[in-house]
């Protein structure tokens, strides 16, 4: 009984001293890119970007309903500083199921969760982080289930790799690493047969939930968009409109990217040169003197005990990050990356436990809190390099921006631009009701060319360009802002 509330003590401040850092430093505005679009969707239950996130905007939809306070964007950021702790929490607990002593376990936690790129990524909406959290807290029940054989523990781990599919599928990419961890232990046929059927309740109801929220946004034309004529399948409301057949494997494969082409080709050695070129500066930035070394090292300690357990840490850690880092239109590969610096903040934990058993009676003791506090430093020379972090809590930039649109443009006008400067835009109109009736198109300025002349005798028509749009055949164009992206107007 007492080990057992040791352990809980141990996972509570695992937790909760990452949660204050990384809540302090959450952005409170709005954001560009991927981050606007989810700051949307979320609060609009609409349909986010590939690969559809069915559980994630269920997630941010209660979660920015239910918290009263600060902006819709800034409590969608949260959610991600809440899941990184928890990723946090599930690195402590694993350690200390692989009895790693109680200090180390903690501050090998804490160098996970201040690792620059993962700290700078639990400071904005991201869906990477609650798949991240919820794939390792069935990794942590998936080592129970080795450790100590509880069917409860089995079942819990297929279960919460359920969920995790239905936040984001690629959790798969962790998720294969804990399939090779279960396999440690025999698996008892009725138990697990049982929890994978429910397993597979779990993700086929999560992913039906995108044909039907998009059937039911284009019946009730919630989309503005459906207005100018265009077919349904546009970004925020109803992106790639899944209740087609085409457009629901478009959305949930991403095949539009071929995925599948970078998956087969993981285990080349041009794959995994990449990955290492990508990663291994990163990760000596962030495990210095040698740590980020110290990491396989005690993986390779713990595949003594437990081949398949050390095993399946590394290829949790290791093939997300290798996707992230090979896939050609990955624009932030860091993102595939937390389970690999989880698994190396466990390694490194693995590597300070077997050290510590190199000693005996009072000297172990201080043994243990030495390595300790150097895990505890790796966390502060982390801390001391986080100054861009403050300083980019409170940008305004996203915001202004759709300020300087609405200054620019009448209240009842069509703005074309592309995804990076539509999201913040979608989430003025969406979310904060301060766009007017203004139609958000998220394309290219030539994408729809065809429509232009229609669309500028109904409305005024502006266009979002970072290069001067193509002429508008028939039409005069009127520079409204000449910055960098321009804001132009087609006359009719």
């Amino acid at each position: 009984m007492f080990l057992r509330f040791r352990t809980r003590i141990a996972v509570a401040i695992a937790f909760a001293v990452p949660l204050v850092g990384l809540l302090a430093t959450v952005r409170t505005s709005v954001g560009f890119w991927d981050t606007g679009d989810l700051q949307t969707v979320a609060w609009i239950a609409g349909i986010p970007y590939p690969t559809g996130f069915p559980l994630y905007v269920v997630a941010g939809w209660l979660w920015t309903h239910v918290i009263p306070f600060a902006a819709v964007a800034a409590r969608l950021n949260a959610l991600s500083a809440v899941a990184i702790a928890g990723g946090a929490a599930a690195v402590c607990a694993i350690a200390l199921l692989c009895d790693v002593p109680a200090m180390i376990a903690v501050a090998a936690a804490w160098t996970f969760a201040f690792s620059a790129p993962v700290w700078l990524r639990a400071s904005y909406a991201d869906v990477h982080p609650l798949g991240f959290a919820l794939a390792f807290a069935a990794i942590v029940c998936a080592v129970r289930w080795v450790q100590r054989g509880g069917r409860r523990d089995l079942v819990a781990a297929i279960v919460i790799a359920a969920v995790a599919i239905g936040v984001d599928n690629t959790s798969v990419l962790i998720l294969a690493g804990g399939a090779i961890i279960a396999l440690q232990r025999r698996l008892p046929l009725r138990t697990f047969a049982t929890a994978a059927a429910a397993g597979l309740v779990i993700v086929v109801a999560a992913y039906a939930l995108l044909p039907l929220r998009s059937a039911q946004v284009t019946a009730a034309r919630l989309d503005p968009t459906l207005s100018l004529g265009l077919p349904p399948g546009r970004p925020f409301w109803d992106d790639h409109h899944p209740s087609s057949r085409k457009g629901f494997l478009a959305l949930v494969g991403g095949t539009a990217f071929a995925p599948g082409t970078t998956l087969r080709r993981l285990g080349s050695r041009k794959s995994l040169a990449t990955g290492a070129a990508h990663y291994a500066p990163l990760l000596n930035a962030d495990f210095p003197l040698g740590l980020a070394l110290a990491a396989p090292l005690g993986l390779a300690l713990w595949a003594r005990r437990q081949p398949l357990v050390a095993l399946g840490l590394a290829v949790a850690g290791a093939v997300p990050a290798l996707f992230g880092a090979t896939y050609p239109v990955e624009a932030d590969p860091e993102r595939y990356a937390f389970a690999l610096y989880a698994v190396c903040a466990i390694g490194l934990a693995f590597a300070a436990s077997a050290a510590v058993g190199l000693f005996r009676d009072r000297s172990r003791v201080f043994a243990e809190a030495a390595l300790a506090l150097v895990l505890v430093a790796v966390t502060g020379n982390d801390i001391a390099r986080s100054g861009e972090l403050w300083a980019e809590r409170d940008d305004p930039s996203a915001a202004v921006w759709g300020e300087e649109v609405a200054e620019l443009t009448r209240s009842d006008a069509i703005v074309v631009a592309p995804w990076l400067y539509a999201t913040p835009l979608a989430y003025r109109a969406y979310v904060e009701h301060a766009f007017g009736s203004r139609i958000v198109v998220c394309a290219w300025s030539d994408d729809y060319i065809a429509s232009y002349a229609r669309w500028s005798r109904m409305r005024q028509l502006v266009i979002v360009a970072e290069e001067p749009p193509p002429p508008v055949w028939g039409h005069q164009m009127r520079v409204l802002s000449a910055g960098f992206p321009g804001v132009y107007e087609v006359l009719p």
